[in-house]
């Protein structure tokens, strides 16, 4: 019951942040919208492209977005007890990207990834796989070198929603949370055309994370280490 009633708190307060990190990159969205608008109405020549604009001139602040696919790996610092084996596993993301340009070589970078995955746990007795679902929201600083071709970032990344469970004799019970709400990371990218980039990154949990497995309660130190590529539009 201890462990349901934290499992409820905790959703209810990732939901509480979501909707407001979902409001606020709305919002941006808007009012950048808006800008562009009124920008491409004043000068009509004036294009916003992903690096110049057609009269070879580049726009101070311009917005990109797009979306993407990749692997995530989430591996453990350290544990606390050794009774419980952790054996992490890769999953599957998926994103949506948008990027505020501030002329040719830096950027703030927001994201709404979306990741599945699992993680294997063992005692002397047990082993089940802990199905895992996270949401995370990266809010990076990104600096543009060689002509937008190659990307460096790194910034906070938020995790909303990190939720955890494995099934036990026909009963589903809850592991807590894979990933803490305080991480950084940092990445490397490198344009392709115009329209792709790939990238690597690495996020670290700035705390630990309280978690359960068959009834013994230890703390974990995760990181994670993601790869994919984002179509630009």
């Amino acid at each position: 019951m201890k462990q349901e009633v934290k499992e409820i708190a905790t959703r209810g307060r990732s939901v509480r942040i979501m909707r407001g990190i979902v409001a606020v990159i709305v919002t941006a969205v808007a009012l950048l919208s808006a800008t562009r608008v009124e920008a491409q109405h004043t000068h009509q020549d004036y294009a916003f492209h992903p690096i110049e604009g057609v009269d070879g001139k580049v726009p101070k602040i311009r917005m990109e977005w797009g979306v993407g696919v990749g692997a995530a790996y989430t591996g453990i610092h350290h544990i606390s007890t050794s009774e419980v084996k952790l054996k992490p596993r890769f999953g599957f993301q998926g994103h949506l990207d948008f990027a505020v340009r501030f002329g040719r070589h830096f950027a703030i970078e927001a994201e709404i990834a979306y990741e599945g995955g699992s993680i294997d746990a063992a005692t002397e007795k047990v082993e089940h796989r802990v199905k895992t679902r996270t949401i995370d929201v990266p809010v990076l600083l990104s600096l543009r070198l060689a002509n937008n071709i190659v990307r460096l970032t790194a910034g906070p990344v938020f995790t909303v929603m990190s939720r955890t469970e494995y099934t036990h004799e026909g009963e589903v019970m809850f592991y807590g949370p894979m990933q803490p709400t305080w991480n950084m990371a940092g990445g490397v990218a490198v344009g392709i055309g115009r329209n792709f980039v790939i990238e690597a990154r690495y996020i670290h949990a700035l705390v630990d994370t309280v978690n359960q497995f068959q009834g013994i309660e230890f703390s974990t130190r995760p990181y994670k280490i993601t790869a994919g590529v984002t179509v630009l539009f």
